[in-house]
């Protein structure tokens, strides 16, 4: 009995220990779907964060227990500094003293975990890092048998200390050192700001994975910027190599801005890595990291990468196919206010069907259209379709957009027009239309219309003006909302119009320069737009010279608006590319009311200023805008030197 009572006890205790998954078996082809995972202080080279063995036994448990690891996120791999600086006897790396000496137990809690391990090492004597960190120079057979007998999965690699441009070569030699251990162990390589275009040479380097952005992608700024520098990039993505435009560090990112950055870095095939730096990122956002249709999108590969087919400045589509014929679209608008995105299944490049079936990958909302899919985007927001040409018993996408004035004038009355389409095939009933007056608005009238029956693939459109009560300090903002019954039941649109409010004409100048002045609003592809310094205070300079009257520093797509009131005659400026965008190309515009008085065709760093003279004789509005050349606008840096103005 006694001899039973311990064989329970022993089949108890088995039970509730630790799932016994054992070391997980590595993938059979390095780097085959794009790794997901966690990360630490990836943009930290001075390894200013305490990474240790408890911190990264804490963020396993938390995959497990978030559900995490069930959607796809697998890897945990430590940052730089995890190692010494110094070797040890035997001349293998060792880890830092926040660590146990026993690397293998903490591989094979992981391991046990169902979880795959990374490490971080460096073509060079020592790593990026300050700290600092032994490198794998001269040591790439020990340190890959090394990496290899401790059960590694992962090796993040950066090229700090490559030089005459031997990276490529460095790198192959540990790809090589690795194949040689015969276990396989995915080989990122980490370029961070040394711009050798790894995507270039990685893959036939024996890399799987490459940088294609200098640091972690922190706050929304960076991750436009790293989304940028991904155009034209596609052509390079496939199994067993993919683009890494960045991790995510998400305590500096609100929700939209987060959904925004997963769908997107999805349609680029992108790594999903969160980066665990910072203490507010100890809570991972599960139910936006875990989103099933997002990962299913990262890993899915239908032979081509996901790329951009629009762009207006400020609101981007991009669109990726899928294996089973579906695609997924991406509407995007990294402007500061909700804004309308047109786009349809050709943007996709959907063959031809009666009808398409819908799914919002966020809200998980399934509808029907016969090929249009535009609507109302918030601010840093994106909305992420996937549609497959096929027609659903479901009920009509639609639509609601308000068209506003590029801005609004703080004392005059404001005429908006409410459009709400039925995109779908079958008709919708019973629409009413109620909008809510800003603050300090009144509206003339209730705010709200019906009508009886929205056909299909029809609009129905209804002005409403609103006076101001006092005079407005705030940007225009202006819900809208429109219940309607399909045969699919009750359903409501939601959008938002919003423009920029003007602020009263400036006085009479006294010296005439702009970037002395208050603007209505401005618009920045990269932080806000500085007067008298670019790209966080470096000083203006175009071809090596400067200006002593200052100007304002911007980065494409910019535009920056002046409410005139009609009282100036005549603008000037000297324009031209940043020395701070070597690689940069852009184009300068001068728009009066929305129409465009002056422009410079595209420009490269390097070419020859122009000097701009254009009358402004009558215009209320002026804005001064800055095009990325079509060409996605990393590093376009732009300035307007002496944007003067004559009244």
């Amino acid at each position: 009995m006694r001899r039973l009572l311990v064989l329970l006890c022993a089949l108890f205790l088995t039970a509730t220990a630790v799932p016994a998954w054992a070391d997980p078996a590595p993938d059979p082809v390095p780097g085959e779907r794009p790794p997901l995972g966690i990360t630490w202080a990836t943009g930290d080279p001075y390894c200013l964060y305490q990474l240790g063995e408890n911190a990264v036994k804490a963020a396993a448990d938390q995959l497990v227990s978030s559900g995490l690891r069930d959607a796809g996120y697998e890897y945990v791999m430590l940052g730089d500094c995890w190692q010494a600086a110094q070797r040890d006897a035997d001349g293998k790396l060792a880890p830092r003293p926040s660590f146990s000496s026993d690397i293998p137990a903490l591989v094979a809690y992981i391991h046990e975990r169902g979880l795959k391990i990374g490490f971080y090492s460096g073509t060079g004597a020592k790593t990026c890092s300050a700290y600092p960190a032994a490198g794998s120079l001269d040591h790439e057979d020990l340190d890959a048998r090394t990496f290899a007998a401790w059960g590694a999965d992962y090796l993040r690699y950066d090229t700090c200390y490559s030089v005459n441009g031997d990276a490529p070569a460095r790198v192959k030699k540990m790809a090589d050192a690795l194949k040689r251990t015969g276990r396989p162990i995915t080989l990122e390589v980490d370029d961070y700001d040394r711009n050798q275009s790894p995507w270039l040479w990685a893959r036939a380097s024996g890399a799987q994975v490459w940088r294609t952005y200098k640091n972690a992608t922190f706050n929304f700024g960076y991750s436009t910027g790293s989304l940028d520098k991904q155009y034209g990039l596609d052509g390079y993505n496939g199994p067993g190599g993919w683009n890494m435009p960045g991790s995510f560090t998400f305590s500096y990112l609100d929700t939209a801005e987060r959904q925004a950055k997963l769908g997107l870095w999805a349609v680029l095939n992108a790594s999903l890595v969160a980066d665990m730096a910072l203490a507010a990122d100890v809570t991972l956002p599960a139910a936006e990291m875990g989103n099933p249709d997002i990962i299913a999108v990262d890993r899915d590969w239908a032979g081509v990468g996901g790329h951009k087919v629009r762009d207006t400045g400020w609101t981007e589509v991009w669109t990726k196919p899928m294996s089973d014929g579906s695609a997924v679209l991406v509407l995007f608008n990294r402007g500061e206010l909700a804004a309308p995105i047109t786009t349809s299944v050709a943007d996709a490049g959907l063959p031809a069907a009666a009808g398409y079936r819908v799914r919002d990958l966020w809200t998980g909302d399934e509808t029907e259209t016969t090929g249009a899919l535009g609507g109302t985007v918030g601010r840093h927001a994106a909305t992420v379709l996937r549609v497959w040409p096929t027609a659903p018993a479901a009920a009509p996408r639609t639509s609601l957009t308000v068209d506003l004035p590029d801005s609004v004038p703080p004392s005059q009355p404001v005429t908006a027009t409410v459009k709400f389409t039925n995109a779908g095939s079958t008709p919708i009933t019973g629409a009413q239309l109620r909008v809510t007056a800003p603050a300090d608005w009144q509206l003339d009238g209730t705010g709200e219309a019906a009508t009886a029956t929205v056909e299909p693939g029809a609009t129905w459109e209804t002005a409403v003006t609103l006076h101001p009560v006092s005079t407005a300090t705030q940007p225009f903002k202006m819900p809208a909302t429109v219940t309607y019954t399909t045969a699919q039941g009750a359903r409501t649109a939601t959008a938002s119009a919003e423009a920029p409010l003007m602020l009263a004409p400036n006085p009479p100048y006294t010296n005439g320069l702009l970037n002395t002045q208050p603007w209505i609003s401005s618009e920045n592809g990269l932080g806000p737009v500085e007067r008298d310094s670019v790209d966080n205070g470096h000083p203006l300079m175009v071809n090596g010279k400067t200006d002593a009257h200052g100007g304002l520093g911007t980065h494409a797509p910019s535009v920056v608006r002046y409410y005139l009131g009609g009282k100036c005659k005549q603008f000037t400026a000297t324009v031209g590319v940043d020395d701070r965008g070597p690689n940069g190309t852009l184009g300068f515009r001068v728009i009066g009311d929305g129409v465009e008085l002056e422009a410079t065709g595209d420009l490269r760093h390097g070419d020859a200023a122009q000097h701009l003279v254009v009358p402004v004789t009558g215009v209320q509005v002026l804005a001064l805008a800055v095009d990325d050349a079509s060409d996605g606008s990393a590093g376009d840096w732009g300035d307007w030197l002496s944007p003067y103005l004559s009244c």
